[in-house]
């Protein structure tokens, strides 16, 4: 990790040695404390704006030596001991090529500045981690760009016609302070990097005399005159520069930048820094102008709305060189620009056709605009655009965090449904991980209001909350939400494998890979008599043993019984006495799931058919019929009394009560061989032959 270090100077009072004044004060274990101490000590002196307010008076200067850079922020304060009119300079100091101007312009604003000297409140001073100050310096060098806008034109060229005709020089600029950094950050991206010293710069100082001075010092106003021999060139941008051609160029170049930003003139800048003024006139005669300004010669965003502009674009054969450039800047576009722009560009428009590779570059951006948070208008003109697939899965993995998507989060959630809505495969989220950060409601929520649109979304939605592993909770949040009956035939649309995966993941999630016997009669109570044959198909292959099919073996012989006319809908007392005190309609744990209609008049679920379709896997396939199950309830719903007819009753699972009295079984035996009164007597009239002739055998062999 690289590391920048800290000094603090301020008002000391007198040592032992009797020196007093201003000094380092703290550091953060610089070894090379002793050389920066006399390098500054008289530039934390050289400070305009005593009179101001302290942070107004605040003043950035960027030094470069041989083998280290410092950033300082010098600031006029009042000492703890209530001396006035000391500097506070607080230096951030590094290696040359980390602490360049675009960082010191940046930190301008940067909040760890010191703005009072050491009182023993504060901890001490430590290195600090280069790449976290250079991303504290985007926005502050973001800022000051957009303050060169406010930066008179005629000001900025004399700035840079005098710079243009003199690039190796030092300069002392004459200028309002507030204007210093925003007019040194538009003369380094006008100019750019120059052939020997660095840009440095000091932005608000009352004097430029002194050792190891910036090459650009910004004064409030002209120093006195004293004997001291300046060789600095003073510019001060109130006095217009001679006419020239090189004044003519730096007017061109000062409209283009505030017209098109620094990305215009990092485009038509020479390869090599500037060394003189014979590279500035090869640089001149290099840029294309058109009408007397300069024509940028990469095509900028305004071909997509103006045909003039592309076709000139087309005819310096700047598309397909400029291409790339215009990738991350379509989509900083504003809203409205991108939307007009695609309403342009449809598939079936000429332009469109002619040039298909701009096209996919302009939906593309539009893509990430919108997953970026882009209002909805942008999302429906670029859903509209039918943007391709695999663009839109490419970019929708580049905005999900590493952790994962936390679908409780509004960003998170928007974006998942942004990206489904343009287009996104079914199967991009078919990643391990996707989902570990949402909660389980939030899953079962987004499938209850997206497998009407998202069907193939929401059942790797299923999957992923399966994939989450056995929880109660869950268990519950299903049972409260019906079950998702209506979701999951949406999401299966007449496909029975489809809708017995979609509720196997739901019970692997609330009951986990196996369902004992409490969580089939729980599921039984939960769905009730006419629950799709999908949930109990699932629910039989994921029962523990004999005891947990049982209950659910029963409702699906009563939907058999029922649907092929054997027994009707029970209702009223009459399924009071039937059924004890069981439901028979899903009970769904809310206002907002109940049926407004009895289960009687339920329509048929589409996806029933004869029980022996579901037949146990014991006997499926092996020659031999289902289990008989008993339709009888109270055999298996130990939570409801027996009813007991007139035998007594009876509780097969126990073994205890009364048993069936030998009559009532031995005609139920006799029921089953098919045997009637008159096959009855010839029967035993056979069999009392058989045992006489066999007594007279017997008889005769004895004697």
């Amino acid at each position: 990790m690289t590391t920048v270090d800290q000094i603090l100077f301020g008002w000391a009072e007198r040592d032992h040695e009797g020196n007093a004044g201003v000094r380092p004060v703290a550091h953060s274990g610089l070894r090379t404390i002793d050389r920066w101490a006399k390098r500054l000590q008289y530039v934390w002196a050289t400070q305009d704006g005593q009179g101001d307010q302290p942070e107004a008076a605040a003043s950035l200067v960027h030094l470069v030596f041989e083998d280290e850079a410092a950033v300082l922020r010098k600031l006029p304060s009042r000492n703890p001991h209530g001396r006035g009119g000391a500097t506070l300079t607080h230096v951030l100091v590094g290696d040359p090529r980390a602490i360049d101007t675009r960082l010191a312009l940046g930190l301008h604003d940067w909040p760890g500045w010191q703005d009072r000297e050491p009182d023993g409140t504060r901890g001490p001073l430590t290195p600090l981690d280069l790449a976290g100050l250079e991303q504290a310096a985007r926005p502050g060098l973001a800022a000051l760009r957009e303050e060169t806008a406010g930066i008179p034109a005629d000001q900025l060229t004399t700035l840079v016609a005098r710079v243009l005709a003199d690039p190796a020089e030092d300069f002392s600029v004459i200028a309002r302070p507030q204007l210093a950094l925003p007019m040194m950050t538009a003369l380094y991206d006008i100019v750019g990097p120059v052939t020997g010293r660095p840009w440095t710069f000091a932005g608000r100082e009352s004097t430029d005399k002194g050792s190891h001075q910036p090459r650009v010092v910004f004064l409030a106003a002209r120093p006195p005159q004293s004997m001291y021999i300046n060789q600095r060139l003073r510019v001060d941008v109130g006095e217009p520069p001679p006419a020239s051609e090189t004044a003519r160029f730096a007017a061109q170049l000062v409209e283009l930048y505030q017209a098109a930003g620094h990305p215009a003139l990092e485009r038509i800048r020479p390869y090599r820094p500037l060394t003189d003024a014979v590279d500035v006139a090869a640089w001149q005669r290099s840029v294309p102008v058109v009408d007397g300004r300069i024509a940028d010669p990469r095509p900028g965003p305004d071909v997509f709305l103006d045909d003039a502009l592309l076709e000139q674009a087309a005819a310096r054969g700047a598309l397909v060189s400029g291409q790339a450039d215009l990738e991350g800047e379509l989509r900083r576009q504003p809203p409205e620009w991108l939307a007009a722009a695609l309403r342009r560009w449809r598939p079936l428009e000429q332009r469109a056709v002619r040039r298909r590779a701009l096209r996919d570059l302009l939906v593309s951006e539009a893509v990430e605009a919108a997953l970026g948070g882009g209002p909805d208008a942008l999302v429906h003109a670029t859903a509209d655009a039918e943007p391709p697939a695999r663009a839109v899965a490419a970019a929708f993995l580049r905005h999900v965090p590493d952790e994962g998507l936390d679908l409780s989060r509004a960003g998170h959630r928007r974006l998942l449904v942004v990206a489904l809505h343009l287009g996104l495969p079914a199967g991009t989220l078919d990643h391990g991980g996707l989902f570990a950060a949402s909660p389980a409601d939030e899953l079962l929520e987004f499938v209850a209001g997206h497998a009407n649109h998202f069907p193939d979304a929401a059942h790797l939605v299923l999957r992923h909350l399966a994939d989450a592993g056995q929880s109660p909770d869950t268990a519950q949040l299903w049972y409260g939400r019906g079950l998702l009956l209506d979701p999951v035939d949406r999401i299966a649309a007449g496909d029975r494998a489809k809708e017995t995966d979609c509720f196997r993941q739901l019970l692997i999630a609330a009951h986990g890979p196996s369902v004992d016997r409490a969580a089939a009669r729980e599921l039984v109570e939960r769905a009730g008599v006419r629950a799709p044959l999908g949930l109990y198909a699932a629910a039989l292959e994921l029962a523990a043993d004999d005891a947990a099919q049982q209950p659910i073996r029963h409702e699906l012989s009563e939907q058999f019984l029922r649907d092929h006319g054997y027994a009707g809908p029970v209702t009223g007392s009459a399924a009071a006495s039937a059924y004890g005190t069981r439901p028979h309609a899903p009970v769904t744990g809310s206002a907002a799931h109940t049926p407004t209609t009895a289960p009687a008049d339920r329509p048929r679920s589409a996806y029933t058919h004869p029980h022996t379709e579901w037949a146990h896997p014991a006997t499926a396939g092996a020659g031999g019929p289902a289990h008989r199950v008993d339709p009888e309830p109270a055999r298996w719903d130990t939570s409801v009394p027996p009813q007991r007819p007139a035998h007594g009753p009876v509780d097969p699972y126990s073994g205890s009560g009364p048993q069936t009295p030998p009559d009532v079984g031995n005609r139920r035996g006799l029921d089953r061989l098919g045997l009637d009164g008159v096959s009855l007597f010839f029967l035993s009239a056979l069999v009392l032959i058989l045992v006489g002739a066999l007594g007279y055998v017997v008889l005769n062999s004895m004697l």
